[in-house]
């Protein structure tokens, strides 16, 4: 790079008295402009802390821990990490919920339980696809007009959604694509998001018009976009022409709607990134801006064989883990390249997280502004030989990144407490001091960011009611085959799934099961239909290996999960929120206790004899020191 050159000149007599002033002048106009600047930026903080305070969500699509908390060793020897920004300016600003979980590992239940605060069997959003799941289920169900944003609008919050909503929001015959959904004062979101998760190519519906498309989405015979952006994009195009890459869109929009909300007004932003989310396109995974193309090319797959990855005896299992086939090279190499284009894509997003706050700063709204991260589910890359899904409740799928940054939470702290999608809703609305017009099944997590060491018995719930006919493909990975229609397919076609000409597809070993289980203590306990049966011990086995649910041992333990999963499968309200009573001990556990008891017993007991053997001897001795009567 060129630097340009400065020359120098002598200034003599008046000229030099001229220049001086005028420099003079410059400068104190400078410092009145800057100095009013501070004043306005002052003033407006002082306003915002007076109000009710704001709300941002940031969620992202199919998101696992590793990917967000995980660095990658690189050539050069560095660890880098995909999202450094929101490492650094939310989690060590805020607060880590370390063991947060969603219910049901599935984008559209998961997001109506987010918005709902209340579980899949009482929101009756319990899939993807019609009828009783995403848009059109979500449409048809008290869920569409009682949530956050219609009870937040309501006590006079600007409420403003970028990108996607649910799945079949655009999709003909079902949506139109042009709804705005109640309770939404701005309304940026993105059409057929699940069924085609472009990120060139797409349309939007602002505020009501459909426009679009952005950029060019390619043919699924090719499986290719028909363009991508300049390397420079979004700051400085090389090549003159737009920038079309979705991510950065939904930056913009973000900084846009922030600085286009009246100071005065309290708001609510959620932002629904489709990264990191697969795009159907060649390679592998999502497609990164094009700026980040290869930045983690290299990056191995998040575990290992000592944490499950193609796990060797699964005897242990579910019957349809037990007769999975081992992964195959050509799989792991397939999504070796998905993940790390799912670290390549996390880069845009942690670029919005940045400008996200940094417009909160400059706008003076930071200090009363709580700003939430985390992901609708997990994913699959080869734990108990699963790849290309979620749904299932395993830790890969279910267990999330949840950061809280805001007002009068202590930065850089981690709470241990089990928390939910539902509490969301609850948290955000005690907050706002508003109060929703319909039950709630999470609890507020206010207590446990104030306190991080606090604890509660409140058990967990994970639920699935999807089966293979609502599910739609769901960014598994394609293995390069097509069908007669030039749609991509994968390793086992869905039937029933609606694409747009495109064969839904899912991974064999990782199918949508329906089941039922349970998060408390140390525990996960999980029932499927077919009467098999899952505990895991998560504090000693954090990747599940060991399924302990016909160890004699924990009999006490999986009898009292069971009751406790009775009881919430048909919980509402205030009975999702209830307590357990103390978990019980193992059997091991009871007999030593019980030892120990009937050791303290037998030692108290020897104390009392003791005790009345000194106190004989004293009378004893008491006895021969009177004087003898004569």
């Amino acid at each position: 790079m060129n630097m340009p050159v400065f020359r120098t000149q002598s200034w003599r007599g008046g000229a030099a008295a001229r220049l001086v002033a005028a420099l003079a002048v410059c400068a104190l106009v400078i410092g009145l402009v800057l100095l009013a600047t501070d004043d306005a930026r002052a003033a407006r903080a002082k306003a915002s802390e007076l109000q009710k305070p704001s709300f941002v969500v940031i969620q992202t699509d199919d998101q696992t821990l590793e990917e967000l908390y995980d660095g990658v060793r690189m050539l050069s020897g560095n660890e880098e990490f995909a999202m450094p920004n929101t490492l650094q300016m939310l989690g060590e600003q805020g607060v880590t919920f370390t063991r947060y979980y969603t219910p049901y590992s599935l984008c559209a239940p998961s997001r109506v339980s987010l918005l709902t605060g209340r579980y899949a069997h009482n929101n009756h959003v319990q899939g993807n696809v019609p009828p009783n799941g995403g848009w059109t289920g979500f449409q048809s169900r008290l869920a569409y007009t009682h949530n956050l944003a219609t009870w937040l609008q309501g006590a006079g919050y600007r409420t403003i959604h970028i990108g996607k909503i649910l799945n079949g929001y655009g999709d003909a015959p079902y949506s139109p694509g042009t709804e705005v959904a109640p309770g939404w004062s701005s309304w940026h979101t993105i059409l057929n998001s699940d069924t085609n998760h472009f990120a060139y190519g797409y349309m939007l519906n602002n505020n009501g018009v459909v426009e679009g498309p952005y950029g060019d989405s390619g043919s699924w015979e090719s499986r290719e976009y028909g363009a991508i952006d300049d390397a420079g994009c979004p700051y400085a195009p090389l090549n003159g022409q737009p920038c079309y890459f979705e991510t950065d869109k939904f930056n913009a929009l973000a900084t846009e709607e922030l600085a286009g909300t009246s100071p005065e007004q309290p708001f609510y932003m959620q932002v629904d990134y489709t990264a990191p989310h697969g795009d159907f396109r060649k390679p592998a995974g999502p497609q990164p801006a094009t700026r980040d193309i290869g930045r983690f090319s290299g990056a191995p797959l998040p575990v290992g064989r000592a944490e499950g990855f193609n796990e060797g005896n699964v005897n242990d299992k579910p019957r349809f883990i037990r007769e999975a086939p081992y992964l195959s090279a050509q799989e792991i190499h397939t999504y070796r390249v998905y993940y790390q284009n799912c670290l390549n894509a996390l880069i845009s997003v942690d670029e919005g997280v940045k400008q996200i706050l940094d417009e909160l700063t400059a706008l003076g709204r930071i200090n009363n502004t709580y700003v939430i991260f985390t992901s609708d589910n997990g994913f699959f890359f080869g734990e108990h030989r699963l790849v290309g899904g979620k749904f299932l409740a395993y830790e890969p799928s279910t267990h999330l990144p949840l950061i809280i940054r805001g007002p009068g939470i202590e930065p850089n702290t981690h709470s241990g407490q089990l928390v939910n999608t539902p509490d969301i809703a609850p948290t955000i609305l005690e907050l706002a001091g508003v109060k929703p017009d319909k039950s709630i099944d999470g609890v507020s997590m206010v207590p446990f960011m104030q306190d991080p060491s606090l604890r509660t018995r409140r058990p967990l719930l994970f639920e699935s009611f999807v089966e293979t006919n609502d599910v739609e493909q769901n960014g598994g990975a394609s293995t390069g085959e097509t069908t007669s229609k030039g749609s991509p397919r994968g390793r086992i076609a869905l039937k029933g799934a609606k694409s747009q000409g495109a064969a839904a597809h899912a991974s064999e070993v990782a199918p949508p099961k329906n089941y039922y289980g349970i998060r408390l203590g140390p525990y996960k306990y999980i029932e499927w239909p077919d009467g098999e049966k899952e505990l895991y011990d998560i504090n000693k086995d954090p990747y599940e290996l060991n399924n302990i649910v016909r160890d004699k041992n924990y009999a006490p333990i999986r009898a009292f999960l069971h009751n406790e999963l009775v009881r919430l499968e048909e919980c509402s309200g205030r009975t999702c929120q209830e307590v357990a009573e103390k978990i019980p001990l193992t059997k091991q556990d009871q007999l030593r206790v019980k030892r120990e008891k009937e050791k303290e017993q037998r030692e108290r007991e020897r104390e009392r004899e003791q005790r009345e053997r000194e106190k004989e001897q004293r009378e004893r001795e008491r006895e021969r020191g009177k004087p003898k009567k004569h």
